[in-house]
């Protein structure tokens, strides 16, 4: 009945709260909401929350002040977009510092292994497993295949 419905879904509301909270005070502390798989905060898997935060995304099935909510905290929807997006941002910063991309293979930027992520880009335009606008922002930066 209508009842028992609303009942479950206020049930509902308090848990998913419950879960966001947490992913606030981990968003907190650590500068973002990238939570690994099998993370743990406060006794509870906050990893597979969020990767389940994530599907719902996906397959349409995430209400959308849920969705807002996560959103407002700076949720990453994509996790392999953003890390791209992330090793680029750095790739930048080498750039204005150095006035080239030609990244040396060892090289690390930031605790981050730049030097691999561009060979990575490499292999994969060689293989042609690099996006295209992915191609194109390198190429912007005169990455040298």
């Amino acid at each position: 009945n209508v009842m028992s419905r609303v009942i479950v879904e206020v049930g509902q509301r308090g848990v998913w709260d419950e879960w966001y909270e947490l992913l606030k005070m981990y968003k907190e502390r650590e500068g973002d909401c990238l939570v690994p798989d099998k993370h743990v905060e406060d006794g509870k898997n906050l990893g597979i929350w969020v990767g389940k935060q994530r599907s719902s995304g996906r397959a349409g099935n995430l209400r959308s002040y849920r969705r807002q909510l996560l959103d407002d905290i700076g949720f990453c929807w994509d996790v392999l977009a953003d890390k791209w997006e992330r090793k680029y941002q750095l790739l930048l910063q080498f750039y204005d510092r150095e006035g080239h991309a030609n990244v040396p293979s060892d090289h690390v930027e930031d605790g981050e292994n730049l030097g691999v992520w561009l060979t990575t880009q490499r292999t994969d335009k060689k293989n042609g497993k690099l996006d295209a606008s992915k191609q194109q922002r390198l190429e912007d930066l005169n990455v040298s295949w």
